[in-house]
């Protein structure tokens, strides 16, 4: 997916571009307005920034799957002010769909392992353990802040607009297909576990 060639490197930049654009649409909207419709908006379009974020180590200097971006340190921008919460919700979501796909690379070698300042590479096997943690406690994170932010039928048609995003982005994405894989038996677990709750 990470190619050498000028085209792919203008490609990447464009995509990076687009989600910082994204990104500042979501903190506009969040600093204008408490209305929940306009929070459930935020929460869409900082999912869809997230997605791509953690790439943003493609333009600076700490090489690319930097621990720094492919983690949930990110999301600690959010935390500046709390009417920002909508923002870190879709960001932790949208991060936690690239860090799951990262997860899944083709060979999990060189560029595909996760890189720390001063540390170097971590390695095949803490590579995937970190990328699968961090997955993991970005799509719960992002759950529970999209359930404390917005009202429950809110924040069930937004969870389901960020179901779809999330489809369409892993089903295009390199490791993507074993990703969706993850998530839809999750789901699945999740679901027969509420509903034998329900039931008894």
């Amino acid at each position: 997916m990470l190619g050498g060639t000028a085209a792919t490197r203008k490609g990447i930049r464009l995509g990076l571009l687009i989600a910082l654009v994204w990104l500042a649409a979501a903190i506009l909207l969040a600093d204008r307005s408490h209305r929940p419709v306009v929070h459930a908006v935020v929460v869409v379009c900082a999912g869809i920034a997230g997605t791509t974020l953690p790439d943003l180590d493609l333009l600076l200097p700490i090489g690319h799957r930097s621990g720094l971006t492919h983690s949930l340190l990110p999301l600690m921008l959010a935390l500046c002010a709390r009417h920002w919460r909508p923002v870190m919700a879709g960001l932790a979501i949208g991060i936690g769909l690239h860090l799951a796909a990262d997860a899944f690379p083709n060979a999990m070698r060189g560029f595909a392992t996760v890189k720390l300042p001063g540390v170097g590479s971590l390695g095949v096997s803490a590579s995937y353990a970190w990328l699968g943690v961090q997955a993991v406690v970005a799509t719960i994170v992002g759950a529970v802040l999209l359930a404390a932010t917005l009202p429950t039928g809110l924040a069930v048609l937004t969870a389901a607009m960020l179901t779809a995003i999330g489809i369409a982005y892993l089903f295009v994405t390199d490791g993507g297909w074993w990703a969706l894989a993850c998530y839809t038996a999750f789901g699945w677990i999740a679901i027969t576990h509420s509903r034998r709750r329900t039931v008894s």
